[in-house]
């Protein structure tokens, strides 16, 4: 008897509570004149704040901040005057020195949600420190000329540092999910690597020609399908 044909499974959405709406802007954000898109879904529970993530396997990832307001673009201030940056929802975009992100309004609620991801279809792998994971992040974003995304997340009582797929000759057949242990509070929105003397620190301010930069992505959960190694 010939086997059943099994059949294609349909995409499933894991969403990723992200520590604030500026972190979901920050994701976004190209620092150019394009930008990235936000998906606002409304309904009457509330509305939620989405930045679609890394997919795998049949699960997307989705990182979100619950949010009381809407609209159809963001304005985003990297960094103000107490050193923290700034994100709200605005109709025009007319002010100077700020970046816009486009807004989506629409419902997800198509998509089954799902709790977790088979833990065969991502691999981990641990990096010494968070200078050589972040240096090796920025290096390969900045073959595609854009900024690279560190997650920084709490897992247990370790602060974890991590970002997917830094050494693109390793990621073939599934998303590899690199991390290292943070050293210290990360004390900025940006990590910034002088690639000359190989030194990184942290800052929520960028334009500095001598640095190249990385994103830092709060999240207020670690991803479900991650475990530490020792």
């Amino acid at each position: 008897m010939p086997k059943k044909k099994k059949e294609k499974e349909e995409s499933r959405i894991l969403y990723l509570h992200a520590e604030s709406v500026e972190d979901l802007c920050r994701y976004a954000c190209r620092f150019d004149f394009a930008s990235g898109t936000l998906i606002l879904s409304e309904s009457s529970k509330g509305n939620r704040l989405i930045a679609i993530g890394e997919r795998i396997g049949e699960t997307q990832i989705a990182y979100y901040a619950d949010v009381k307001e809407s609209g159809n673009m963001m304005v985003y201030e990297p960094s103000i005057e107490n050193g923290k940056d700034r994100a709200q929802f605005t109709e025009r975009a007319e002010m100077p020195n700020r970046y816009y992100i486009n807004v989506i309004r629409s419902s997800l609620e198509t998509f089954e949600t799902a709790k977790n991801v088979d833990k065969k279809k991502v691999q981990l792998i641990r990096v010494k420190n968070q200078i050589d994971l972040i240096g090796a992040a920025i290096r390969r974003s900045a073959k595609d000329e854009a900024m690279a995304n560190i997650y920084s997340f709490i897992s247990g009582k370790k602060h974890i540092l991590a970002a997917f797929d830094i050494l693109e000759s390793l990621s073939i057949d599934k998303p590899i999910l690199y991390y290292a242990f943070a050293e210290s509070k990360i004390l900025g929105n940006f990590a910034r690597y002088d690639y000359r003397n190989s030194v990184m620190d942290f800052t929520n301010s960028i334009g500095e020609h001598a640095y190249l930069y990385a994103k830092i992505i709060n999240l207020a959960e670690a991803f479900p399908f991650f475990k530490a190694s020792e």
